[in-house]
């Protein structure tokens, strides 16, 4: 697997907790006979582990790793109500609803979302499911609460509170009441106020064109700090991840996966909403779309290829991409297995669809044939006017015809002339090539890159496409911070290497 899939991959294999015992070999019993048992220590699954296997759709993998971090003596409603979620998955039905009694007996109140989960739906019809909800009218009807307050906000946990108890003061904490947001990050004052402005215009665009309204619950938006990760992310090439359950999304920087996420999270409020599941082609493609975007002053959105396109283009023009009728048959479990050849894929499906101009169609049209074509390959039919089969041969053209992305920098290409780490709200400079033109214009080491000619940089996957862009003998703004204290110089690339 390249670094530059790594980059995008948000689902890792995880294999199931075990209880491992030793045993003595038999001319050794009578010996260690009245010896204690040796009981090798199970590990105990991080909550990032526990995510990755729930947004993958693994419910055995799943629900093993939740016992695990139960049996360990780890408290908390959410890991009963994952499992029961597993379990009416499997089919395991009555303990599924145990499961999703031992969950509200330990505190768990976000009613909404178990009325809207579909993962419960084996266990609706139950009495124990019924019985759940007759408390809670029963409880809530005996419950004074102001005039036209909303239940399950006053039910529903706040999840700042919950992530500041669990982090303290080592986070900026800040609230969007429009959006239903908050925020707890580990950026400067600045950098902070750019993501909130940038996730507020994101909400609006997404809003108006697809899913209408926002969460009816609050949702936190986390940058975290790199010791924090792990807790959540388990792997450093996953660089965020939205988990719908906990309302929580967790992000290493302000990049694409930022981006990536973030539709996610205001598509599972519509889907909720609507009492749908959409298709992980749908739920992916759709989100992937959103890593690289402009949205323009009178409205428009330009969406622009990424890393992921040479890799599409790759799988059309050797004739290994998905056919269509294939793909949107796959279930979720079936997509995240190949989730780092279907990314690319789906993303550039979704790309030709803004292309024509028939994305938002092409939503509507899903939402209305939802129901009777759960897998969306009527909604592009509806969307384009024509079969499936010859939309997708217009995309195979398009794929070809479009050319490759420039997505490197050789010899001779026009450079700044810097390597660089990341930095969560950018790349911070780590040394200079031979004649750097960053250097020569005043860029020093440890100075932080924030956009390179108008263009984001937030990532290094992010400066190398910025830089490929760039063209000998025209001079680019570069915007950058030193310390905490953010500066703008103009730059001329020079060719790398000469």
């Amino acid at each position: 697997m390249t670094h530059v899939t790594q980059q995008f991959r948000r689902v890792a294999r995880w294999s199931c907790v075990l209880l491992l015992t030793t045993c003595p070999p038999l001319a050794q019993a009578q010996t260690l006979r009245d010896a204690p048992p040796i009981i090798k220590p199970t590990p105990v699954a991080t909550q990032g582990e526990i995510d990755s296997a729930l947004h993958a759709r693994k419910f055995h993998e799943a629900l093993a790793l939740i016992d695990g971090r139960l049996a360990s003596g780890v408290t908390d409603p959410l890991l009963h109500y994952n499992a029961a979620c597993c379990l009416a998955q499997l089919g395991e039905l009555p303990e599924a609803e145990r499961r999703l009694l031992a969950c509200v007996s330990a505190g768990f109140r976000d009613f909404d979302l178990m009325e809207a989960d579909p993962d419960l739906e084996p266990i609706r019809a139950s009495t124990t499911y019924e019985a759940i909800f007759e408390a809670r009218e029963r409880v809530e009807s005996k419950t004074p609460r102001a005039p036209g307050a909303n239940r399950s906000r006053r039910s529903a946990p706040d999840p700042l509170v919950q992530w500041k108890a669990a982090h303290g003061d080592n986070y900026r904490y800040d609230r969007d009441e429009d959006g239903n947001l908050v925020y707890a990050t580990i950026l400067e004052p600045q950098a902070h106020a750019r993501m909130k402005a940038m996730l507020s215009e994101l909400q609006r665009h997404l809003l108006k064109a697809y899913f209408l309204k926002p969460s009816t619950t609050p949702v936190l938006v986390a940058i975290v700090r790199p010791e924090d990760a792990k807790a959540y992310l388990d792997r450093p090439e996953i660089k965020g991840m939205y988990l719908h359950r906990e309302r929580r999304l967790v992000a290493r920087d302000t990049g694409q996966s930022l981006q990536h996420e973030f539709v996610h999270l205001a598509h599972y409020a519509h889907m909720d909403r609507l009492g749908q599941r959409h298709p992980m082609w749908v739920q992916e493609g759709l989100a992937s779309l959103y890593e690289d975007y402009e949205l323009k002053a009178d409205g428009r959105i330009e969406f622009h290829p990424n890393i992921r396109f040479n890799l599409a283009r790759k799988q059309v023009t050797s004739n290994t991409a998905r056919a269509w009728k294939d793909l949107v048959s796959l279930s979720s479990e079936s997509f995240m297995e190949d989730a780092e050849r279907l990314y690319p894929q789906t993303r550039a499906m979704f790309e030709f669809f803004a292309r024509e101009r028939k994305l938002e169609d092409f939503y509507r049209a899903l939402c209305d044939t939802f129901a009777a074509d759960p897998d969306g390959s009527s909604a592009i039919e509806r969307a384009f006017g024509e079969p499936l089969s010859k939309v997708e041969a217009r995309w195979r053209k398009w794929m070809i015809e479009r050319g490759a992305v420039d997505d490197s920098v050789t010899r001779g290409d026009a450079s700044l002339g810097f390597t660089a780490d990341e930095a969560v709200d950018g790349v911070k400079v780590r040394s200079f090539v031979a004649r750097s033109a960053a250097k020569a214009a005043g860029i020093r080491v440890n100075d932080v890159i924030l956009s390179i000619d108008g263009v984001p940089v937030r990532n290094r996957d992010e400066l190398m496409l910025a830089v490929a862009r760039l063209a000998l003998g025209r001079a680019i703004e570069v915007r950058y911070r030193r310390d905490a204290v953010e500066l703008a110089v103009q730059i001329v690339p020079r060719p790398l290497g000469q």
